[in-house]
């Protein structure tokens, strides 16, 4: 008897609150690629703007919050930053602050940290009063969701893209050969076959007891990256913004997208057009929204609601294995001021020999720090983790899930960088030549399994 009167006690107490924050970068700002030293290295087209989200979630015992962050890339010293000040700024107490970056292609090179001031590229590399701006108007976003909150309810299922946004940027050719296809290729790598995606289209929505829209999150693994990608000049969402934006025309209240596994997976046998223009990047991007969009209203339309009898998060700090050379900080270091040299005499892209040697410096032993986390909502279990996992991984953690219905969120603080299944390192290729070892998606696995084990509601 005890035990429903709680349960009871906890569904009475459910509230949900939603925080939304502009952080659209500046005219003139850095792009990803402000190495270029040309017209493109520059953002002159505001095609859409970017957005903080957060949900917060409270049963009256804890508080939780999650954020979805309209950037390409943020560090986990820079959501480290970003919790400080939400905790100093925010009255009420946070139990546990989830960060998501979307990880869209189209913003302002934003990852600066006092490492950088080594090379001489800041002036050239960032907008230094953007960046200082970030972490206050992201602690906004948090601020806005707990004063919002107010009685909710949950439903939670799931739809499928096949076809139209995802495919697999590693194709294995009859030869064996590896192909590897861009976000924005031309149109040999549109003829590629497909290859393997995770086309689970993952939706959860909360709204009050009469039915008014509150939030809905939306989990789907596939860069964002229609838009972004061969240095842009726009500033854009990506198709998670046009989708969230119709999400919200439609259906009410404020959407959330949260970026699944998707290290080999991205748009490019999907795009057409030209490769540089930017109505072309925005159309693709818009046409993808409009897809998942139509899938997530569809999803919605067969929910069932239900109130929330059961919340629970955990989040910690764990390390994760890395190639033991990543740690090595002189060498690093060493590529990295030859890669910056080489980008003043070729305009060479010298970011992954940089970040290599930011990362360097807080890898110990050959462990990299990172964030870990999930919350289970009744039957639901959502999981974060940094870096950028292959699609198989977050497969894994899914099916492995106790859960009735399990998303996974990638990219929360990006410090591992790609994470390739072994199978992947031995092939070869882009993604494999960065930090992660064999060992790392397989510790990456089995953490979240184990937090999930922990949090998700066993089945009565």
């Amino acid at each position: 008897m005890k035990n429903i009167e709680k349960t009871q006690e906890i569904a009475m107490s459910f509230k949900v609150g939603v925080g939304k924050v502009d952080i659209t970068p500046n005219h003139n700002a850095p792009t990803q690629y402000w190495c270029l030293g040309n017209e493109r290295s520059r953002i002159t087209s505001f095609p859409d703007q970017l957005y903080a989200k957060t949900i917060a979630l409270s049963d009256g015992r804890r508080t939780v919050t999650v954020t979805s962050l309209d950037v390409a890339c943020l560090y986990k010293i820079h959501h480290d930053a970003i919790r400080k000040i939400a905790r100093q700024t925010i009255s009420a107490p946070i139990d546990e602050m989830f960060l998501h970056n979307t990880h869209q292609h189209s913003d302002s090179f934003n990852e600066y940290e006092e490492a950088y001031d080594l090379f001489g590229v800041n002036d050239q590399a960032f907008d230094l009063e953007y960046c200082a701006s970030l972490p206050k108007r992201i602690a906004n976003s948090i601020a806005l969701a707990v004063q919002d909150m107010r009685p909710a309810l949950v439903g939670y299922g799931s739809g499928a893209v096949e076809e139209g946004i995802a495919s697999c940027r590693r194709v294995i050719l009859e030869d064996g050969k590896l192909a590897w296809r861009g976000s924005r290729p031309d149109e040999a790598g549109r003829s590629l076959p497909r290859g393997h995606i995770d086309p689970e289209v993952g939706v959860v929505s909360f709204v009050e007891p009469d039915g008014k829209a509150i939030a809905t999150l939306v989990n789907y693994a596939c860069h964002p990256s229609a838009a972004g990608g061969d240095s842009p000049t726009c500033c854009s969402a990506d198709y998670p913004g046009f989708a969230t934006r119709m999400i919200d025309q439609l259906h009410g209240g404020t959407s959330i997208f949260l970026h699944g596994c998707s290290g080999d997976i991205n748009p490019g046998k999907y795009v057409r057009g030209d490769r540089l223009e930017n109505k072309d990047r925005i159309a693709d991007a818009k046409r993808m929204g409009q897809i998942l969009a139509g899938e997530v209203i569809k999803t919605l339309g067969l929910l069932r609601y239900e109130e929330v009898a059961y919340l629970n998060a955990i989040q910690e700090e764990t390390a994760l294995p890395v190639k033991a050379e990543a740690g090595d900080q002189e060498e690093c270091l060493k590529n990295a001021k030859e890669a910056v040299e080489r980008m003043r005499q070729t305009r060479a892209d010298p970011r992954t020999a940089l970040r290599k040697y930011i990362i360097s410096r807080k890898i110990k032993d050959g462990q990299c720090p990172v964030n870990m986390g999930a919350v289970a909502i009744n039957n639901l279990a959502l999981s974060f983790m940094p870096g950028e996992p292959f699609t198989s991984y977050g497969q894994q953690i899914k099916a492995a899930s106790m859960a009735q219905m399990t998303m996974v969120a990638s990219t929360c603080g990006q410090d591992p960088f790609y994470i390739p299944t072994p199978e992947a390192i031995a092939q070869g290729g882009y993604e494999t030549n960065r930090i992660a070892s064999v060992e790392t998606g397989i510790a990456l696995v089995a953490q979240a399994k184990r937090l999930l084990k922990e949090i998700v509601r066993q089945q009565m």
